[in-house]
């Protein structure tokens, strides 16, 4: 090596790196926001959100964190609003890279309750603030809207949660009234919400979903919690939020309309109706199911308002556009 050359620095080069791309989502919030850096700088917006749902919460009042776990999972998984370029990836859910987390400087991690057991080693880094309560909560839509109000206030966006709550309940009341004359007029009785789990099991949604909160504030029977006979028991027990079941088990419902939620992604739904049972059901006819996009779940206010448009647009009904 000549004398006076210059090792580099690979841990200071990957700082700058880091602080680089954390800068650039935080320029991205405040733009968004037409805030000053100095205005922003006076609430939380250095955010590291431990959870993909609650990373939908997040983006859905216009702030964009700077780090969460596996981003390409909250794409596939969660997919709206859109995850913007240069979030930094800071591991595991449950076992984040704390030199990163480090680096990356926080000034308000998000976590859940599951993260009560770490949560002081996270405190040695940023504030927390947990939330995801209503994901296990039996009313987790309002569980939920609770939640994002403290969110809000916390970053100082109570205006932006309540333009967001509004436009939500605009949104389930069209639909409900879209879906009055094919409930009146015998349009459907009842419907299953299902994920395919493999060619032979599905997993059904009941009414402690959020899935099954917002198919009641339509007006929609679930029928996974409805039993067709009084003998048999439901299919997910009033306190759960789904349930795994075999593809015969939903003969107990044979009038239902069955909505496959993201069955179009992996090629798991094809598999599953090639099963021979599948083709013995009801739903195998035309018109008896329908694919829906990609939704979460545990999902904030955007997955609840996707959610209740594909219901609406895969229903028959007189006028399926919900604006």
């Amino acid at each position: 090596m000549k004398t006076g050359s210059v090792v580099p620095d690979r841990s200071k080069k990957r700082r700058l790196c880091l602080r680089a791309l954390a800068a650039t989502a935080l320029g991205a919030t405040v733009a968004a926001h037409g805030a000053t850096p100095q205005a922003a700088a006076r609430v939380p917006r250095r955010l590291v959100v431990l959870n993909w749902d609650l990373t939908e919460m997040v983006l859905s009042l216009g702030v964009a964190p700077i780090g969460v776990p596996a981003p390409s999972w909250y794409t596939s998984s969660v997919v709206a609003p859109p995850l913007p370029a240069g979030v930094v990836d800071v591991g595991l859910l449950f076992q984040p890279n704390y030199d990163l987390l480090y680096e990356l400087r926080p000034d308000l991690m998000v976590i859940t309750p599951a993260h009560a057991s770490v949560k002081g080693s996270f405190e040695r880094i940023a504030p927390t603030l947990t939330l995801g309560a209503y994901m296990t909560d039996p009313q987790p839509y309002q569980a939920m809207r609770a939640e994002l109000s403290i969110l809000a206030r916390r970053l100082g966006l109570e205006a932006r949660a309540q333009s967001l709550m509004d436009e939500t309940d605009r949104v389930l009341a069209r639909s409900r009234a879209a879906l009055d004359a094919a409930l009146t007029t015998g349009g459907y009785a009842q419907v299953y919400v299902a994920q395919a789990i493999d060619d032979r099991h599905l997993r059904i949604f009941g009414g402690a979903s959020m899935f099954g909160d917002v198919l009641r504030r339509l007006g929609i029977r679930n029928a996974a919690t409805a039993s067709a006979d009084g003998a048999r028991d439901a299919l997910v027990a009033g306190g759960a939020a789904s349930s795994i079941v075999e593809l015969e088990r939903l003969i107990v419902a044979p009038d239902a309309h069955l909505l496959w939620v993201g069955a179009g992604e992996d090629g798991t739904a094809a598999g599953l109706q090639r099963n021979p049972v599948w083709r013995q059901l009801p739903f195998a006819q035309p018109g008896r199911s329908a694919i829906l996009p990609v939704i979460s779940p545990s999902g904030a206010l955007i997955s609840v308002q996707r959610f209740t448009r594909a219901v609406v647009d895969a229903l028959p009904t007189r006028n399926s556009h919900v604006v």
